[in-house]
């Protein structure tokens, strides 16, 4: 793989980063400029920048913070908890689409995921096991994230594509230039049109000189402080180097070959079989995904991931601590929290979205 085709790869990815939040961009574009030194970039131009991004490697220290409000889950929720309502910090390497790592450090220890060319590694520090995977030839060139559908637009048509897809829900401006990690920033705000979503507004923070997101924020109705924060607290745009996408598995650590299904989603692209029945009720910032779930089925799945060294997770004592709650629509259980809320019935069906409980209640009910 040529390094001009490497980076072009890795702008397609920053590009779903920044736009997975929103899909889009919409009316009301208002140019960003301030007491900085930076020049003035509207908010179309800003997209084009990330997704024109030419870098050739990256590492740095990324800082979750979050206060989503969420109910007590106890000991049964594991590091769940401190991952939806906590802080926790991220290491990450990029040195091409097929070498990159993270690691992730927590009170819970250390969660490591490695790519390095066919060969992938994850391991969790807590678990005492590590589990490899060796991607099929036809995947072993693929990145881990999924293709862009602008791939094949120039970035200036992909900008303008972004903002034509989220018009109808959001409005996008530019605030005045931040500083992130050390670095000069221009400021993208993506709020939603539709007063029925949780989310007040997005802010994303994309670097002045090489157009890669820094830093996200996600502000609840209402709360003058983020309730989901997440950014580099430090980057460096140099390359890593190759020792950093090597993996030996430490001393007293079980290590055993990964199934499949990681394999068959880079080879053909097809969704787990979990995700294939998801559907979305409404458009935009109020969309409700539904569908169906097995809750033994899940309890298995979460088990046997903590047993190859991932998250420790009681689904079943965690649904029971969740208030009770009732109507034409059934009887379940509500999760509740300032972005996001879920109603899970007890006949096995799942409602979520940033909307208010009663609007779940209104999607359950065939509304």
């Amino acid at each position: 793989m040529s390094r001009k085709s490497a980076r072009r790869r890795f702008a397609v990815p920053i590009a779903l980063a920044a736009g997975i939040v929103t899909a889009a961009a919409g009316t009301g574009i208002v140019s960003a400029s301030g007491a900085s030194d930076l020049p003035d970039r509207s908010a179309a131009q800003l997209l084009e920048d990330v997704q024109n991004s030419d870098i050739e490697g990256l590492s740095g220290t990324v800082v979750q913070n979050a206060n989503l409000g969420l109910p007590s889950l106890g000991q049964s929720g594991g590091g769940l908890t401190q991952l939806a309502d906590g802080s926790n910090q991220m290491r990450v390497w990029y040195a091409a689409p097929d070498k990159m790592r993270t690691a992730v450090l927590s009170d819970y220890g250390e969660s490591d995921t490695i790519r390095n060319g066919e060969d992938v590694w994850t391991w969790n520090s807590e678990g005492g096991e590590a589990t490899h995977y060796t991607l099929p030839k036809k995947a072993a060139d693929a990145p881990l994230w999924p293709p862009s559908e602008m791939g094949g637009a120039d970035p200036a048509k992909a900008a303008e594509q972004a903002l034509k897809a989220i018009e109808p829900t959001t409005k996008v401006s530019t605030s005045q230039p931040v500083e992130v990690a050390g670095r000069d920033a221009y400021e993208l705000v993506l709020e939603p049109k539709d007063g029925e979503s949780l989310v007040d507004r997005v802010t994303l923070a994309i670097d002045a000189e090489h157009g890669v997101p820094l830093r996200t924020q996600v502000y609840s109705d209402d709360e003058k402080e983020a309730a989901f924060d997440i950014g580099f607290s430090r980057v460096d745009f140099g390359t890593p180097d190759k020792e950093n996408f090597t993996f030996t598995a430490p001393k007293g650590v079980t290590v055993t070959e990964g199934t499949d299904e990681l394999s068959d989603f880079l080879s053909n692209g097809k969704k787990p079989a979990a995700d294939a029945d998801v559907k979305a009720v409404g458009k935009g910032w109020t969309t409700v995904l539904t569908g169906e779930f097995d809750l033994k089925e899940l309890s298995k799945e979460t088990k046997k991931k903590a047993k190859h060294g991932g998250e420790s997770v009681d689904l079943e004592k965690v649904l029971k601590q969740l208030p009770e709650v009732s109507g034409k629509w059934g009887s379940g259980r509500l999760f509740e929290s300032k972005l996001v809320n879920a109603l899970l019935t007890d006949d096995g069906r799942f409602y979520i979205g940033s909307v208010t409980p009663e609007r779940l209640y209104e999607v359950a009910d065939g509304k």
